[in-house]
Protein backbone atom coordinates (compact mmCIF):
# COMPACT_ATOMS: atom_id res chain seq x y z
CA UNK A 1 0.00 0.00 0.00
CA UNK A 2 3.06 2.46 0.59
CA UNK A 3 4.62 2.04 -2.54
CA UNK A 4 1.25 2.57 -4.43
CA UNK A 5 0.65 5.68 -2.36
CA UNK A 6 4.59 6.63 -2.69
CA UNK A 7 4.10 6.17 -6.87
CA UNK A 8 0.68 8.17 -6.43
CA UNK A 9 1.72 11.10 -4.71
CA UNK A 10 4.66 11.37 -7.36
CA UNK A 11 2.52 11.87 -10.10
CA UNK A 12 1.02 14.83 -7.99
CA UNK A 13 4.16 16.17 -7.03
CA UNK A 14 5.57 16.40 -10.15
CA UNK A 15 2.59 18.80 -10.73
CA UNK A 16 1.93 20.22 -7.60
CA UNK A 17 6.02 21.19 -6.78
CA UNK A 18 6.45 24.14 -8.59
CA UNK A 19 3.11 25.52 -7.14
CA UNK A 20 4.33 25.27 -3.80
CA UNK A 21 7.95 26.19 -4.33
CA UNK A 22 6.38 29.51 -5.88
CA UNK A 23 4.41 30.45 -2.52
CA UNK A 24 6.91 29.47 -0.14
CA UNK A 25 9.14 31.98 -2.05
CA UNK A 26 6.96 34.39 -2.33
CA UNK A 27 5.84 34.18 1.42
CA UNK A 28 7.68 36.19 4.87
CA UNK A 29 7.61 35.16 8.10
CA UNK A 30 4.55 35.14 9.91
CA UNK A 31 5.44 37.74 13.04
CA UNK A 32 4.04 36.52 16.29
CA UNK A 33 4.69 37.68 20.25
CA UNK A 34 5.34 35.69 23.09
CA UNK A 35 4.44 36.81 26.45
CA UNK A 36 6.38 35.24 29.20
CA UNK A 37 5.23 35.04 32.55
CA UNK A 38 8.46 36.94 34.05
CA UNK A 39 12.09 38.41 33.16
CA UNK A 40 14.60 36.23 30.59
CA UNK A 41 16.09 33.48 33.03
CA UNK A 42 16.44 29.71 32.30
CA UNK A 43 12.69 29.18 33.33
CA UNK A 44 11.96 30.15 30.12
CA UNK A 45 15.15 29.22 27.98
CA UNK A 46 13.09 26.69 25.92
CA UNK A 47 11.95 29.43 23.79
CA UNK A 48 14.77 31.12 23.44
CA UNK A 49 16.77 28.19 22.35
CA UNK A 50 13.77 27.89 19.65
CA UNK A 51 14.36 31.11 18.01
CA UNK A 52 18.37 31.07 18.41
CA UNK A 53 18.69 27.68 16.66
CA UNK A 54 15.92 28.94 13.91
CA UNK A 55 13.34 26.39 15.43
CA UNK A 56 10.73 28.92 14.88
CA UNK A 57 12.60 30.16 11.11
CA UNK A 58 12.25 27.10 9.77
CA UNK A 59 8.16 26.81 10.04
CA UNK A 60 8.01 30.47 8.62
CA UNK A 61 7.87 32.17 12.30
CA UNK A 62 9.11 35.46 13.27
CA UNK A 63 8.78 35.57 17.44
CA UNK A 64 9.29 38.23 19.29
CA UNK A 65 10.22 36.76 23.32
CA UNK A 66 8.64 39.59 25.58
CA UNK A 67 9.76 39.50 29.42
CA UNK A 68 7.47 40.07 31.97
CA UNK A 69 7.68 42.16 35.13
CA UNK A 70 5.75 43.01 38.29
CA UNK A 71 2.27 44.40 36.96
CA UNK A 72 2.15 42.24 33.60
CA UNK A 73 -0.05 39.64 32.89
CA UNK A 74 0.47 37.27 30.15
CA UNK A 75 -3.13 36.35 29.87
CA UNK A 76 -4.31 40.04 29.91
CA UNK A 77 -1.38 40.72 26.86
CA UNK A 78 -3.36 37.94 25.22
CA UNK A 79 -6.90 39.17 25.42
CA UNK A 80 -5.88 42.19 24.46
CA UNK A 81 -3.99 41.46 21.31
CA UNK A 82 -0.79 42.54 22.59
CA UNK A 83 0.91 39.05 22.44
CA UNK A 84 -0.19 36.47 20.62
CA UNK A 85 0.70 33.62 22.50
CA UNK A 86 1.45 33.59 26.51
CA UNK A 87 3.13 31.23 29.43
CA UNK A 88 0.86 31.40 32.64
CA UNK A 89 0.30 29.40 35.68
CA UNK A 90 -2.93 28.47 36.79
CA UNK A 91 -4.46 31.68 36.18
CA UNK A 92 -5.03 30.56 32.51
CA UNK A 93 -7.24 27.90 34.27
CA UNK A 94 -9.23 30.32 36.20
CA UNK A 95 -9.60 32.69 33.46
CA UNK A 96 -11.02 29.80 31.09
CA UNK A 97 -13.38 28.65 33.84
CA UNK A 98 -14.17 32.47 34.86
CA UNK A 99 -15.37 32.97 31.06
CA UNK A 100 -12.15 34.05 29.24
CA UNK A 101 -11.64 32.09 25.58
CA UNK A 102 -8.36 30.82 26.28
CA UNK A 103 -6.69 27.67 24.72
CA UNK A 104 -3.90 25.95 26.71
CA UNK A 105 -1.36 24.56 23.73
CA UNK A 106 1.31 22.90 25.89
CA UNK A 107 1.73 22.48 29.98
CA UNK A 108 5.60 22.50 30.23
CA UNK A 109 5.96 21.72 33.68
CA UNK A 110 4.48 18.94 35.06
CA UNK A 111 4.54 20.04 38.70
CA UNK A 112 4.67 23.82 39.65
CA UNK A 113 7.68 25.05 41.30
CA UNK A 114 5.89 27.34 43.36
CA UNK A 115 6.55 26.74 47.08
CA UNK A 116 6.40 29.23 50.77
CA UNK A 117 9.72 30.19 51.78
CA UNK A 118 10.55 30.97 55.52
CA UNK A 119 13.79 31.38 57.43
CA UNK A 120 14.71 28.85 59.83
CA UNK A 121 15.42 30.22 62.74
CA UNK A 122 12.16 31.40 62.33
CA UNK A 123 10.13 28.34 63.50
CA UNK A 124 8.41 28.46 60.61
CA UNK A 125 8.64 24.20 59.24
CA UNK A 126 5.03 23.83 58.67
CA UNK A 127 1.44 25.51 57.32
CA UNK A 128 0.51 25.32 60.97
CA UNK A 129 3.09 27.50 61.79
CA UNK A 130 2.25 30.65 59.51
CA UNK A 131 -1.29 31.39 61.48
CA UNK A 132 -0.16 35.17 61.95
CA UNK A 133 2.70 35.89 60.05
CA UNK A 134 3.27 37.94 57.51
CA UNK A 135 3.11 36.67 54.36
CA UNK A 136 3.72 37.85 50.56
CA UNK A 137 1.39 36.54 47.85
CA UNK A 138 0.25 37.66 44.51
CA UNK A 139 -2.82 39.21 43.87
CA UNK A 140 -5.42 37.43 41.97
CA UNK A 141 -5.31 33.75 41.55
CA UNK A 142 -1.63 33.53 40.20
CA UNK A 143 -0.28 32.02 43.31
CA UNK A 144 -3.35 29.61 42.97
CA UNK A 145 -1.07 26.53 44.48
CA UNK A 146 -0.49 28.01 47.41
CA UNK A 147 -4.08 28.95 48.62
CA UNK A 148 -5.56 25.63 48.16
CA UNK A 149 -2.33 24.61 50.63
CA UNK A 150 -3.75 26.82 52.83
CA UNK A 151 -7.46 25.80 52.38
CA UNK A 152 -6.87 22.20 52.82
CA UNK A 153 -4.53 22.84 56.12
CA UNK A 154 -7.23 24.65 57.51
CA UNK A 155 -5.65 27.94 57.35
CA UNK A 156 -7.84 30.96 56.49
CA UNK A 157 -6.27 34.33 54.75
CA UNK A 158 -7.62 35.93 57.80
CA UNK A 159 -5.11 34.34 59.61
CA UNK A 160 -2.48 35.43 57.92
CA UNK A 161 -0.82 39.14 57.52
CA UNK A 162 -1.02 39.84 53.69
CA UNK A 163 1.77 41.83 52.87
CA UNK A 164 1.84 43.31 49.09
CA UNK A 165 4.00 41.18 47.16
CA UNK A 166 7.64 42.79 46.10
CA UNK A 167 9.15 40.40 44.52
CA UNK A 168 12.26 40.94 46.09
CA UNK A 169 13.52 38.14 48.38
CA UNK A 170 15.80 40.44 50.32
CA UNK A 171 12.29 41.17 52.58
CA UNK A 172 12.82 37.62 53.75
CA UNK A 173 16.40 37.94 54.59
CA UNK A 174 16.12 41.13 56.29
CA UNK A 175 13.58 39.90 58.55
CA UNK A 176 10.72 42.72 56.58
CA UNK A 177 8.19 39.48 56.03
CA UNK A 178 8.18 35.79 57.31
CA UNK A 179 6.85 33.99 54.51
CA UNK A 180 8.04 34.99 50.90
CA UNK A 181 6.01 33.14 47.76
CA UNK A 182 8.89 31.98 46.00
CA UNK A 183 9.89 29.44 42.98
CA UNK A 184 11.86 25.92 44.44
CA UNK A 185 14.33 26.62 41.10
CA UNK A 186 15.42 29.69 42.06
CA UNK A 187 15.09 31.67 45.69
CA UNK A 188 16.29 28.35 47.36
CA UNK A 189 19.97 28.81 45.76
CA UNK A 190 20.32 32.46 46.11
CA UNK A 191 19.47 32.10 49.92
CA UNK A 192 21.84 29.22 50.16
CA UNK A 193 25.02 30.90 48.28
CA UNK A 194 24.34 33.55 51.23
CA UNK A 195 24.34 31.71 53.94
CA UNK A 196 20.99 31.96 55.09
CA UNK A 197 19.24 28.59 56.19
CA UNK A 198 15.46 28.57 55.08
CA UNK A 199 12.50 25.81 55.49
CA UNK A 200 10.68 25.33 51.94
CA UNK A 201 6.96 24.59 52.14
CA UNK A 202 6.14 22.44 49.30
CA UNK A 203 2.60 21.92 47.99
CA UNK A 204 3.23 18.66 46.70
CA UNK A 205 3.92 17.50 50.15
CA UNK A 206 0.55 18.72 51.08
CA UNK A 207 -1.00 16.65 48.30
CA UNK A 208 -1.55 19.95 45.88
CA UNK A 209 0.23 19.49 42.43
CA UNK A 210 -0.71 21.74 39.87
CA UNK A 211 0.63 22.25 36.20
CA UNK A 212 2.53 25.01 36.00
CA UNK A 213 4.40 27.26 33.09
CA UNK A 214 1.26 27.06 30.32
CA UNK A 215 1.67 27.76 27.05
CA UNK A 216 -1.31 29.13 25.72
CA UNK A 217 -3.16 31.07 23.48
CA UNK A 218 -6.64 32.34 22.45
CA UNK A 219 -9.43 30.13 20.76
CA UNK A 220 -9.87 32.79 17.66
CA UNK A 221 -5.73 32.99 17.03
CA UNK A 222 -6.65 28.74 16.57
CA UNK A 223 -9.51 29.07 14.44
CA UNK A 224 -8.21 32.01 11.95
CA UNK A 225 -4.54 30.47 12.44
CA UNK A 226 -4.48 26.65 13.41
CA UNK A 227 -1.50 26.30 11.03
CA UNK A 228 0.20 28.75 12.71
CA UNK A 229 -0.85 27.80 16.18
CA UNK A 230 0.35 24.22 15.24
CA UNK A 231 3.63 25.25 13.89
CA UNK A 232 4.68 27.52 17.09
CA UNK A 233 3.60 24.75 19.63
CA UNK A 234 5.76 22.39 17.77
CA UNK A 235 9.04 24.42 17.32
CA UNK A 236 8.83 26.10 20.86
CA UNK A 237 8.89 21.98 22.24
CA UNK A 238 11.53 21.25 19.78
CA UNK A 239 13.00 24.31 21.01
CA UNK A 240 12.89 22.55 25.14
CA UNK A 241 14.06 19.54 23.93
CA UNK A 242 17.33 21.00 22.63
CA UNK A 243 17.47 22.97 25.45
CA UNK A 244 16.80 20.34 27.97
CA UNK A 245 19.79 18.54 26.46
CA UNK A 246 22.15 21.24 25.67
CA UNK A 247 22.09 22.82 29.19
CA UNK A 248 25.80 24.54 29.12
CA UNK A 249 24.52 26.13 25.18
CA UNK A 250 21.52 26.87 26.61
CA UNK A 251 22.72 29.08 29.77
CA UNK A 252 25.66 30.44 27.14
CA UNK A 253 22.68 31.44 25.24
CA UNK A 254 20.87 33.97 28.30
CA UNK A 255 24.08 35.48 29.67
CA UNK A 256 25.06 36.17 25.99
CA UNK A 257 22.03 37.29 23.84
CA UNK A 258 19.48 38.49 26.72
CA UNK A 259 22.29 39.39 29.56
CA UNK A 260 21.42 37.35 32.98
CA UNK A 261 24.21 38.08 34.59
CA UNK A 262 23.03 35.25 37.44
CA UNK A 263 25.98 32.88 38.64
CA UNK A 264 26.84 29.84 36.64
CA UNK A 265 25.61 27.73 39.27
CA UNK A 266 22.59 29.61 39.94
CA UNK A 267 21.53 28.49 36.47
CA UNK A 268 22.96 25.42 36.18
CA UNK A 269 20.89 24.80 39.23
CA UNK A 270 17.17 26.56 37.83
CA UNK A 271 17.48 24.63 34.58
CA UNK A 272 18.19 21.21 36.37
CA UNK A 273 15.48 21.76 38.58
CA UNK A 274 13.58 22.98 35.74
CA UNK A 275 14.44 19.44 34.09
CA UNK A 276 13.21 17.98 37.58
CA UNK A 277 9.79 19.83 37.38
CA UNK A 278 9.10 19.02 33.62
CA UNK A 279 10.19 15.32 33.50
CA UNK A 280 11.04 15.10 30.17
CA UNK A 281 12.08 11.47 30.57
CA UNK A 282 8.60 10.06 31.99
CA UNK A 283 6.76 11.93 29.42
CA UNK A 284 6.49 13.80 26.46
CA UNK A 285 7.32 17.41 26.95
CA UNK A 286 4.22 19.84 26.90
CA UNK A 287 1.71 16.56 27.73
CA UNK A 288 -1.42 17.61 29.29
CA UNK A 289 -3.80 15.02 30.71
CA UNK A 290 -7.45 16.20 30.66
CA UNK A 291 -8.39 13.66 34.08
CA UNK A 292 -5.33 15.89 36.03
CA UNK A 293 -6.93 19.12 34.58
CA UNK A 294 -10.34 18.01 35.74
CA UNK A 295 -9.36 17.30 39.09
CA UNK A 296 -6.88 20.59 39.66
CA UNK A 297 -10.42 22.42 38.61
CA UNK A 298 -12.36 20.72 41.13
CA UNK A 299 -10.05 22.01 43.87
CA UNK A 300 -10.52 25.31 42.68
CA UNK A 301 -13.78 25.15 42.35
CA UNK A 302 -13.93 23.90 46.20
CA UNK A 303 -11.23 26.72 47.22
CA UNK A 304 -13.71 29.20 45.55
CA UNK A 305 -11.62 30.30 43.06
CA UNK A 306 -13.85 29.03 39.93
CA UNK A 307 -17.61 28.91 40.68
CA UNK A 308 -18.02 26.23 39.22
CA UNK A 309 -16.17 23.36 37.09
CA UNK A 310 -16.19 23.97 33.40
CA UNK A 311 -16.61 21.32 30.68
CA UNK A 312 -12.29 21.26 28.81
CA UNK A 313 -13.18 20.35 25.30
CA UNK A 314 -12.75 23.98 24.34
CA UNK A 315 -9.21 24.51 26.24
CA UNK A 316 -7.28 21.84 25.93
CA UNK A 317 -5.57 21.97 22.58
CA UNK A 318 -5.92 18.75 20.06
CA UNK A 319 -2.87 17.99 18.59
CA UNK A 320 -2.74 17.39 14.96
CA UNK A 321 -1.36 14.02 13.63
CA UNK A 322 1.74 14.85 12.14
CA UNK A 323 0.96 12.84 9.42
CA UNK A 324 -2.02 14.81 8.53
CA UNK A 325 0.18 18.16 9.13
CA UNK A 326 2.85 16.53 6.11
CA UNK A 327 0.30 15.18 3.80
CA UNK A 328 -2.28 17.94 3.93
CA UNK A 329 -1.39 19.97 0.92
CA UNK A 330 -1.01 16.97 -1.64
CA UNK A 331 -4.49 15.55 -0.49
CA UNK A 332 -5.74 18.95 -0.94
CA UNK A 333 -4.32 19.23 -4.70
CA UNK A 334 -5.64 15.76 -5.20
CA UNK A 335 -8.45 15.40 -3.68
CA UNK A 336 -10.48 14.36 -7.20
CA UNK A 337 -8.37 11.19 -6.97
CA UNK A 338 -10.21 8.70 -6.46
CA UNK A 339 -7.83 5.97 -5.35
CA UNK A 340 -5.79 8.59 -3.57
CA UNK A 341 -8.15 9.35 -1.21
CA UNK A 342 -9.13 5.59 -0.68
CA UNK A 343 -5.28 4.47 0.18
CA UNK A 344 -5.39 7.61 2.49
CA UNK A 345 -8.67 6.70 4.47
CA UNK A 346 -6.79 3.37 4.74
CA UNK A 347 -3.34 5.10 6.01
CA UNK A 348 -5.32 7.09 8.43
CA UNK A 349 -6.91 3.52 9.43
CA UNK A 350 -3.52 2.78 10.79
CA UNK A 351 -2.18 5.54 11.54
CA UNK A 352 -5.68 5.24 13.76
CA UNK A 353 -4.55 2.31 15.39
CA UNK A 354 -0.95 3.28 16.45
CA UNK A 355 -2.77 6.38 18.08
CA UNK A 356 -4.30 4.01 20.85
CA UNK A 357 -1.22 2.24 20.96
CA UNK A 358 0.30 5.77 21.82
CA UNK A 359 -2.46 6.46 24.44
CA UNK A 360 -2.42 3.13 25.80
CA UNK A 361 1.22 3.72 26.17
CA UNK A 362 0.62 7.54 27.88
CA UNK A 363 -2.18 6.27 30.29
CA UNK A 364 1.05 3.76 31.66
CA UNK A 365 3.19 6.72 32.03
CA UNK A 366 0.52 8.60 33.86
CA UNK A 367 0.94 5.63 35.79
CA UNK A 368 4.53 5.51 36.20
CA UNK A 369 4.50 9.55 37.20
CA UNK A 370 1.65 8.77 40.12
CA UNK A 371 4.24 6.54 41.42
CA UNK A 372 7.29 9.13 41.14
CA UNK A 373 5.53 11.46 42.93
CA UNK A 374 6.44 9.25 46.00
CA UNK A 375 9.98 8.32 45.10
CA UNK A 376 13.21 10.88 45.41
CA UNK A 377 14.21 11.14 41.76
CA UNK A 378 18.21 11.15 42.88
CA UNK A 379 18.38 8.54 45.31
CA UNK A 380 14.89 6.48 44.78
CA UNK A 381 14.33 6.76 48.23
CA UNK A 382 10.79 7.46 49.48
CA UNK A 383 10.11 11.37 49.37
CA UNK A 384 8.73 13.64 51.99
CA UNK A 385 5.12 12.77 51.38
CA UNK A 386 5.54 9.13 51.41
CA UNK A 387 7.25 9.97 54.97
CA UNK A 388 4.58 11.60 56.25
CA UNK A 389 1.93 9.18 54.82
CA UNK A 390 3.97 6.52 56.59
CA UNK A 391 4.29 8.39 60.29
CA UNK A 392 0.63 9.05 60.15
CA UNK A 393 0.45 4.98 60.14
CA UNK A 394 2.90 4.29 62.41
CA UNK A 395 0.84 6.72 64.71
CA UNK A 396 -1.62 4.29 64.79
CA UNK A 397 0.59 1.29 66.46
CA UNK A 398 1.04 0.34 70.19
CA UNK A 399 4.81 1.32 70.24
CA UNK A 400 5.32 3.96 67.21
CA UNK A 401 9.10 3.29 68.19
CA UNK A 402 12.08 6.16 67.45
CA UNK A 403 12.57 8.37 64.33
CA UNK A 404 16.56 9.04 63.39
CA UNK A 405 16.96 12.55 61.65
CA UNK A 406 20.50 12.73 59.57
CA UNK A 407 22.11 15.47 58.63
CA UNK A 408 25.41 15.59 55.84
CA UNK A 409 27.78 18.07 58.32
CA UNK A 410 29.03 21.32 55.82
CA UNK A 411 27.71 19.65 52.62
CA UNK A 412 27.25 23.45 51.33
CA UNK A 413 30.96 23.50 51.39
CA UNK A 414 31.08 20.50 49.19
CA UNK A 415 28.60 21.80 46.73
CA UNK A 416 30.55 24.83 46.39
CA UNK A 417 34.13 23.58 46.23
CA UNK A 418 33.26 20.30 43.68
CA UNK A 419 29.40 21.11 42.39
CA UNK A 420 26.07 19.94 42.86
CA UNK A 421 26.73 17.24 40.71
CA UNK A 422 29.71 15.82 42.68
CA UNK A 423 27.45 16.62 45.96
CA UNK A 424 24.25 14.20 44.63
CA UNK A 425 26.75 11.90 43.64
CA UNK A 426 27.63 11.92 47.67
CA UNK A 427 23.57 11.88 48.48
CA UNK A 428 23.84 8.51 46.38
CA UNK A 429 26.28 6.70 47.80
CA UNK A 430 25.34 8.17 51.61
CA UNK A 431 21.61 6.42 50.45
CA UNK A 432 23.59 2.90 49.44
CA UNK A 433 25.89 2.99 52.49
CA UNK A 434 23.05 3.50 55.23
CA UNK A 435 20.66 0.93 53.26
CA UNK A 436 23.14 -1.37 53.28
CA UNK A 437 24.33 -0.96 56.95
CA UNK A 438 20.74 -1.40 58.32
CA UNK A 439 19.22 -3.77 56.08
CA UNK A 440 15.75 -3.24 54.31
CA UNK A 441 13.56 -3.85 57.60
CA UNK A 442 13.02 0.24 58.29
CA UNK A 443 11.64 2.70 56.90
CA UNK A 444 14.46 5.23 55.35
CA UNK A 445 13.07 8.66 53.28
CA UNK A 446 15.06 11.74 51.85
CA UNK A 447 13.51 14.35 53.79
CA UNK A 448 15.17 17.43 51.49
CA UNK A 449 18.52 18.28 50.29
CA UNK A 450 21.26 16.23 52.85
CA UNK A 451 18.54 15.57 54.94
CA UNK A 452 17.34 11.74 55.74
CA UNK A 453 15.34 10.59 58.33
CA UNK A 454 14.99 6.90 59.32
CA UNK A 455 12.29 5.25 61.10
CA UNK A 456 12.81 2.81 63.38
CA UNK A 457 9.42 0.74 65.03
CA UNK A 458 8.97 -1.03 68.35
CA UNK A 459 12.64 0.34 68.58
CA UNK A 460 13.72 1.98 72.31
CA UNK A 461 15.80 5.13 72.59
CA UNK A 462 18.64 2.88 73.23
CA UNK A 463 18.28 0.53 70.11
CA UNK A 464 18.02 3.48 68.26
CA UNK A 465 21.50 4.63 69.46
CA UNK A 466 22.59 1.68 68.54
CA UNK A 467 21.52 2.06 65.16
CA UNK A 468 23.04 5.55 65.07
CA UNK A 469 26.25 4.24 65.98
CA UNK A 470 25.74 1.75 62.89
CA UNK A 471 25.52 4.45 60.77
CA UNK A 472 28.23 6.58 61.84
CA UNK A 473 30.82 3.24 61.57
CA UNK A 474 29.48 2.74 57.93
CA UNK A 475 30.51 7.05 57.60
CA UNK A 476 34.28 6.14 58.16
CA UNK A 477 35.32 5.13 54.74
CA UNK A 478 35.75 8.20 52.64
CA UNK A 479 33.14 9.05 49.49
CA UNK A 480 34.60 8.65 46.23
CA UNK A 481 34.02 11.48 43.64
CA UNK A 482 35.81 11.72 40.05
CA UNK A 483 38.86 12.69 41.66
CA UNK A 484 39.40 12.77 44.91
CA UNK A 485 38.20 10.69 48.02
CA UNK A 486 36.61 12.92 50.77
CA UNK A 487 35.34 12.52 54.21
CA UNK A 488 32.30 13.45 55.49
CA UNK A 489 30.66 13.72 58.48
CA UNK A 490 27.28 13.02 59.45
CA UNK A 491 24.92 14.46 62.59
CA UNK A 492 22.21 11.81 64.09
CA UNK A 493 19.15 13.21 66.20
CA UNK A 494 17.11 10.49 67.80
CA UNK A 495 13.56 11.45 69.18
CA UNK A 496 11.34 8.20 71.07
CA UNK A 497 7.74 8.95 70.33
CA UNK A 498 5.42 10.74 73.30
CA UNK A 499 2.28 10.28 73.21
CA UNK A 500 -0.24 12.62 71.69
CA UNK A 501 2.47 13.99 69.15
CA UNK A 502 1.74 14.46 65.90
CA UNK A 503 3.63 13.59 63.24
CA UNK A 504 5.13 16.66 62.16
CA UNK A 505 5.74 17.36 65.85
CA UNK A 506 7.57 14.11 66.28
CA UNK A 507 9.81 15.18 62.79
CA UNK A 508 10.38 18.46 64.35
CA UNK A 509 11.88 17.20 67.65
CA UNK A 510 14.05 14.80 65.65
CA UNK A 511 15.06 18.11 63.83
CA UNK A 512 16.55 19.41 66.47
CA UNK A 513 17.73 16.37 67.70
CA UNK A 514 20.00 16.51 65.04
CA UNK A 515 20.85 20.40 65.95
CA UNK A 516 21.93 19.28 69.44
CA UNK A 517 24.05 16.39 67.89
CA UNK A 518 25.48 19.19 65.58
CA UNK A 519 26.37 21.10 68.35
CA UNK A 520 27.92 18.55 70.32
CA UNK A 521 25.40 18.79 73.49
CA UNK A 522 22.62 16.15 73.05
CA UNK A 523 22.09 13.54 70.52
CA UNK A 524 18.46 12.37 71.69
CA UNK A 525 15.68 13.84 72.57
CA UNK A 526 12.66 12.29 73.93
Amino acid sequence: MKRCLFWLLSIVASYASPLLASDQAGSSPDQVVLQLRWLHQPQFVGYHMAKAKGFYADVGLDVEIRPGGKGISPVQEVLAGRADFGVGNTEVLTSYANGQPLLALASVYQHSPSVFLARRDSGILTVADMRGKRIMMFPGHQDAELLATLYYQGLHERELIPVPTSVNIDDLITGKIDIFNAYLSNEPFYLEERGVAVSVINPRNYGIDFYSDILFTTQAEDQLNPDRVARFRAASLKGWRYALSHPAEAIALLRREYGVQRSQAHMEYELQMSKEMIQPLYVEIGYMNPDRFAHIMAQLTEIGLIPRPTPLTHFLYQVPSQQWIFWRPWFLLSLGVGALILLLSIYLFISNKRLNREVALRKLREQEILQLARRDPLTGLPNRLSLMEQLEAQLLGANPGCLLFCDLDDFKRINDNFGHSQGDAILCQLARRIQDAIGHHCFFARLAGDEFILLLPDHSLRQAQDVTEVIRLAMHAPFKLEAHALQVGISIGVSHYQSGWSAEQWLIQADRAMYHDKSGTLTALA
